[in-house]
């Protein structure tokens, strides 16, 4: 046996007829267990995976180091239109220890219900209002009402800054500083998306593995029937810009008065 694990489940359930009639169709309850290898998958890349189904390899995953096998994984598991249409993003803040990165959908990718929002915390996938709050606030200029957006996104900060024990399924987390990632997570991923603009007989540039260390711009595969380019400022200085910030709105966070709706208001 190679390093690592192997999950096999057969007949689940089998001797139990009081949780069997609970259960739905067998492609309903695979599709649940795929969303489960999807969120591990997307959670470790440099963990490898093989989803297999009925005598049938659904997914086979291998180690993604760097940012392209990084995309090519995100595109297998979720769609390649996705990864087509979405800017790369890493942004540091060093006063506050905060560090947000991942790939975040154009507006134009916008989607009828939230199936592609993936957000994860040190690791682990979370659905968190704190989150969910910034990240609205964040595209609703550009969004349509009822439309939501497409990420795939990753934080990064100190352990003892959150609480993953908050509820049973640990999806739910509590940030001791709620305003503090509140608005690092808005202002960063409103950087991004308020640089969009359209610009006739331009097109957009998606892939982040072209950008590499900057969030930077090339002709691309059109979005839709509008086209779109982004002049994004390099990656140290935005990085800078927001480090900055962090340093002199999110060290005194409880004097900070946002104009924008507190979470409490949601």
């Amino acid at each position: 046996h190679p390093q690592g694990s192997t999950v096999e489940v057969r007949d689940l359930f089998f001797n139990t007829p009081a949780r069997r009639k609970f259960l739905k169709t067998e492609k309903t309850e695979f599709k649940h267990l795929e969303e489960v290898v999807k969120r591990m998958a997307l959670s470790r890349f440099d963990v490898g995976f093989t989803l297999r189904h009925n005598q049938k390899v659904i997914h086979q995953l291998r180690p993604a180091g760097t940012d392209a096998e990084q995309e090519r994984r995100i595109a297998s598991l979720l769609s390649p239109a996705f990864i087509e249409n979405a800017m790369k993003v890493d942004v540091s803040a060093e006063a506050s220890g905060l560090r947000l990165w991942g790939w975040v959908g154009l507006p134009t990718f916008s989607r009828s219900q939230a199936d592609l929002q993936y957000f994860f915390v040190n690791g682990r996938i979370i659905r968190d209002r704190v989150v969910a709050h910034a990240l609205r606030q964040a595209y609703q200029d550009v969004l349509y009402h009822g439309r939501h957006p497409a990420y795939v996104l990753y934080m990064e900060l100190d352990p003892k800054l959150v609480d993953v024990n908050v509820h049973p399924t640990k999806h739910e987390v509590r940030f001791r500083e709620t305003r503090l990632v509140d608005d690092f997570i808005f202002r960063t991923t409103h950087r991004v998306i308020a640089d969009i603009r359209p610009e006739q007989g331009l097109e957009p540039a998606i892939s982040g593995a072209a950008a590499g260390a900057m969030l930077s711009t090339a002709p691309g595969q059109a979005v839709s029937q509008q086209s779109f380019e982004q002049s994004r400022m390099p990656l140290h200085q935005l990085q800078r810009d927001v480090g900055s910030a962090a340093g002199s709105d999110f060290s005194t966070h409880n004097n900070y008065q946002s104009d924008r709706p507190t979470v409490g208001q949601i």
